[in-house]
């Protein structure tokens, strides 16, 4: 998926941290979503991105165990290796 880092820094911030193996951008954009329309376009982004490449998801999921967030983007991660 493109962001445009001009519409949407915070999503476009945490694609690159995606890139790095940094799962904290990813994080906080979860955290700054509270409409559920946006929570899902982060959530579906963000698995996109995972299911290249999921080495800042895997970290994400051992710092943070209980992390809804983290759950969240994984189940779309494994919803889209699924269709």
């Amino acid at each position: 998926m493109n962001v445009d880092p001009e519409k949407d820094p915070v999503l476009a911030r945490a694609l690159v941290g995606t890139l790095r193996d940094e799962w904290r951008p990813a994080a906080d954009a979860m955290a700054s979503a509270k409409e559920w329309e946006r929570r899902t376009y982060i959530v579906l982004t963000l698995a996109a991105a995972a299911a290249r490449r999921d080495v800042w998801l895997t970290k994400w999921r051992e710092a943070r165990p209980d992390d809804c967030d983290a759950a969240a983007v994984q189940a779309a991660v494994v919803a889209l290796q699924a269709s």
